[in-house]
């Protein structure tokens, strides 16, 4: 992950999208089903630093264990 975000600002779908390296479209269902908690001003999903990295950071352990799973069942 770049963290190239300073902690007091806001993400919008497509930063925290591209941080990812996943579709901004993907982020946007996320907002909108709740499981990333964030407010629609006009098309824009804004989210907040603190939730945008708690994903970031929920998305990665996730990444680590299915990695770590792989590496077990060969």
């Amino acid at each position: 992950m770049k963290s190239e975000v300073k902690s007091s600002q806001l993400w919008t779908a497509t930063s925290l999208a591209a941080e990812a390296g996943v579709a901004k479209s993907y982020v946007a269902r996320l907002c909108r089903t709740g499981r990333i908690s964030a407010q629609k001003f006009g098309s824009v999903w804004m989210i907040s630093d603190e939730e945008g990295r708690r994903w970031l950071d929920e998305r990665a352990t996730k990444s680590k264990l299915h990695d770590a799973a792989l590496t077990t069942e060969a």
